[in-house]
């Protein structure tokens, strides 16, 4: 019996296939025997090369298709292209984003701005020109963070813009589920990306403390976690058990959720003040 509820994809349109979760996406999805269209800013040659050699199946290919999420007409110029030259998706999964973190009164307009031009118009845009190169039964993946649920400490910006795209998410599984288009939005805690290296680095140690507990996932971990909800068709997907225990406590129990933040919030800023403020 297949794992997919339908069935494999024959065409994925993947953003934000470049580096980190992206990447580790296209390739379980070339092991799946998925044709795979990469749409990010830039992919190295030697990267796009390797995913080309891990092609196994008759008829199967990668492509890279130049584009920014923030353009809406760029995207719909790249995913016209990848439909003529790959065929219809069966799956597109938006997994462009960034994140910049930052106490809200020292967060630039611009920083802030730009943030929710990547994630939440991003996904925007991605929908946008993926509905219209869906094939039937095709699935629309949106990737959200746990931040879409729950606001941290510093996360204004980035929690803004998932929990945007949650909303975005929710609305459109209702509208599209009348064509037969089923939606996901996933939900993860932290995963061991190049983001969250560069948050470690310019980030506050209190955000990393109060993320922590829902712990860290390598790529490999979320994506076994993630495609399988996938395959299920599942609406919103979170891997590993502690990050599921969260969103379960902050969708059904809000208070005591945000009682458990206020508590290690004040716990930290009384072991270490200093560590409260940005590096």
């Amino acid at each position: 019996m297949s794992k997919w509820k339908h069935r494999t994809p024959r065409a994925v349109y993947l953003s934000g296939g470049g580096s980190g979760i992206g990447l580790g996406f296209a390739h379980a999805l070339i092991a799946e025997g998925c044709s795979v269209a990469v749409f990010d800013l830039q992919m190295p040659g030697d990267t796009l090369a390797r995913l080309q050699q891990a092609c196994k199946v008759k008829g199967q290919s990668v492509r890279f298709y130049p584009a920014d999420v923030t353009d809406p007409q760029a995207m719909d110029l790249a995913m016209a292209n990848a439909h003529a030259q790959q065929g219809a998706a069966d799956l597109a999964f938006n997994c462009a984003g960034m994140m910049r973190n930052a106490v809200f009164t020292d967060l630039p307009y611009e920083t802030f701005e730009r943030v929710i031009r990547v994630n939440l118009l991003g996904s925007r845009n991605f929908a946008a020109s993926a509905l219209k190169h869906l094939a039937t039964q095709g699935h629309l993946v949106f990737m959200a963070s746990l931040a879409g649920i729950v606001g941290s400490y510093t996360q204004s910006a980035y929690a803004a813009s998932k929990f945007g795209v949650v909303g975005l998410a929710e609305v459109l599984r209702a509208e599209q589920r009348l064509s037969g288009i089923d939606v996901s939005v996933v939900c993860p805690g932290e995963i061991q990306t190049p983001l969250l290296d560069y948050e470690r680095q310019h980030g506050s140690d209190v955000t990393r403390e109060l993320n922590s507990v829902a712990g860290v996932l390598t790529v490999d971990q979320a994506v076994a976690g993630i495609l399988r909800g996938i395959q299920r068709r599942q609406f919103m997907i979170t891997p590993g058990f502690k990050a599921k225990v969260i969103r379960a406590v902050a969708r059904k129990c809000s208070s005591l959720q945000r009682w458990i933040v206020d508590r290690n919030l004040a716990k930290s800023f009384r072991s270490k003040p200093a560590r409260a403020s940005l590096r």
